[in-house]
């Protein structure tokens, strides 16, 4: 009785649903840049950005988000991530389907988040199970060129997983294979002469019990077979292991290993955590991997009075697993981060890990003088930190109906070693980074100003470099439709003995809305930055327009009835 009242209520919620709706918007961006005196072509003095996104339902229960971007400007030939892009991605019921640009997490082991250009499929079925498929383009084919800094073959890859969810158990399996194709012009022209076609498939098993009195057991075991270079294998009288994975070539093995278990209770959750990858273990599905360590960790988490949350996870960690390397590294780890509210007013918060992890970290200096929102926006970069610690606190000086008063400071520090992207830039870098703030705001008249201190630090292997930066930001709205603000930053950067460079960044905006649905806005930015060498100034314009709408057809009285707001 209770399944046909179910369907019941869904035939009946189909039938007063709208036959079809539409919501999403559009936007349409044009930068002008202007560098006085520039005979060296540096930036491009005009480039447009068009991006837009729509939802069409049918009955709601046919879904079709889609989305798109494109830009004029000349983007990275070497873009991991590109912005010219177009995604689809419809659904019914239990169905989702996926075509342009799409990306899709199995494990932390195989296929993790990688932008694929093609095609997917999930199944979500009402007895807990779940399947996932994807297939298509990983990376772009990058010609042998003496402009180019590294080129790269072509890489395809496509997998499935498979899931169960239950109250008392989970269960998951994913195989994924990436597969580069095989070019022999490379070998011929190709500058860097390590670059090598590879071949892999990867797959994990994960399991999750929840048993009695809140006691949880949770394993994954991943495999990784990998090829580095596929440019021997024969293509005749292929046997079915080679289609499966090219076993002529330089082939290997590796396994990683994660369980854990927890227990919650009154005092909090406790728990304990193993976890082993073998040396170089990675994949092809993954922009970066952490390999060869095995840790074994204890963790504990509690809420004290509503208040204070803390957090804390400690262990031992060593390196060298297969006995190859000079030097082993064996240590203590640890990471923890507690908050409090320790009155209305005053909010503090610490954190602290020794745990290695991958970071973008963004280039201070880039930010001071970049003019353009959508400058790098193709490039994918990160670094691997060793140690990062923060502290933060909050005060707030006043709060009523009419003003409010915040100051904030916070304060980081970060280890950092590998950079990837074939650049050192971080390599070995010590990074401190102290802000402080003061945020004032008049509610009724809707005025709002802040201004901040912003200290950066970076020790590096042949010396270090300072950027001391003062920021000022007004900002006013008038009769709720247009909008006014003013940002000023002035930075000096420093190292051990001279001024390297002083940079002014003022920026003006006004933004106005028609009818809560069309956006109009301009901004206007001057960049001058003063140093030894030459003083440069850079004047940009950008001009922007955006539209949202949303509409949906009816039946009423056996005619249609059409709703929507432009």
């Amino acid at each position: 009785m209770g399944n046909s009242a179910g369907h019941a209520q869904d035939i009946e919620s189909v039938i007063k649903a709208p036959m079809l709706t539409n919501n999403g918007g559009l936007s349409f961006s044009q930068i002008g840049s202007y560098i006085p005196g520039d005979t060296l072509n540096r930036i491009n003095p005009y480039s447009y950005y068009i991006s837009g996104n729509m939802n069409f339902s049918l009955f709601s229960v046919v879904n079709v988000p889609m989305s798109f971007a494109y830009t004029n400007n000349q983007l990275n030939t070497e873009a991991t991530l590109p912005f010219n892009r177009f995604s689809i991605a419809p659904s019914y019921k239990w169905i989702t389907l996926y075509a342009g640009y799409a990306s899709m997490t199995f494990s932390p082991y195989t296929l993790v988040g990688h932008e694929t250009f093609g095609g997917g499929v999930e199944l979500k079925f009402d007895n807990g199970f779940k399947f996932s498929a994807i297939y298509g383009r990983l990376q772009k084919e990058v010609r042998p060129d003496s402009a180019i800094n590294s080129a790269a073959f072509r890489r395809m890859g496509g997998g499935f997983k498979v899931e169960y969810s239950h109250e008392k158990v989970d269960v998951a399996l994913n195989i994924y294979k990436a597969k580069d194709v095989n070019n022999n012009d490379f070998y011929t022209s190709t500058i860097d002469s390590t670059l090598t076609p590879k071949d892999n498939i990867s797959g994990s098993l994960y399991l999750n019990m929840k048993m009695i009195n809140n006691f949880q057991l949770n394993m994954e075991y991943a495999i990784s077979a990998i090829n580095a270079d596929i440019s021997r294998s024969d293509s005749v009288d292929r046997s079915f292991k080679d289609n499966f994975l090219e076993s002529n070539g330089d082939l290997s093995v590796h396994h990683a290993l994660k369980a854990g278990i927890s227990q919650t209770s009154a005092i909090g959750t406790v728990g304990a955590t193993y976890e082993r990858i073998s040396p170089n273990y990675t994949t092809l599905s993954a922009y970066y991997f952490l390999n060869d360590f095995e840790n074994i960790t204890v963790n504990y988490s509690t809420t004290i009075r509503k208040i204070v949350n803390i957090a804390i996870d400690a262990g031992y960690q060593h390196d060298n697993l297969s006995k190859q390397k000079v030097n082993a590294n064996n240590r203590f780890i640890f990471s923890g981060n507690v908050s409090a509210s320790i009155t209305k007013r005053l909010s503090v918060g610490a954190s602290y890990s020794n745990l290695k992890s991958y970071v973008h970290i963004r280039d201070i200096y880039n930010d001071l003088t970049n003019t353009n929102p959508y400058q790098n926006i193709d490039t994918l970069s990160f670094t691997q930190l060793n140690l990062t610690t923060s502290g933060n606190a909050s005060y707030t000086l006043r709060s009523t109906d009419e003003n409010r008063q915040n100051i904030i400071v916070s304060f980081t520090y970060q280890d950092a070693s590998e950079q990837q992207n074939r650049t050192e830039k971080y390599s070995g870098s010590k990074i401190y980074n102290a802000v402080m703030s003061y945020q004032f705001s008049q509610i009724p008249q809707k005025f709002n100003a802040s201004t901040s201190v912003n200290y950066n630090h970076n020790n590096l292997p042949n010396g270090f470099m300072g950027v001391l930066s003062y920021n000022l930001s007004l900002q006013k709205t008038f009769i709720e439709k247009l909008k006014l603000a003013i940002i000023g930053t002035y930075s000096r950067s420093f190292n051990d003995s001279l001024n390297l460079a002083n940079v002014v960044n003022i920026r003006f905006s006004a933004g106005y809305t028609i009818q809560k649905r069309h956006n109009l806005n301009l901004s206007i930015a001057h960049v001058s930055s003063q140093n030894k060498l030459r003083d440069n100034t850079q004047y940009t314009a950008n001009m922007s327009y955006s539209y949202m709408f949303d509409f949906n057809l009816r039946r009423k009285d056996k005619k249609l009835n059409f709703e929507g707001n432009f």
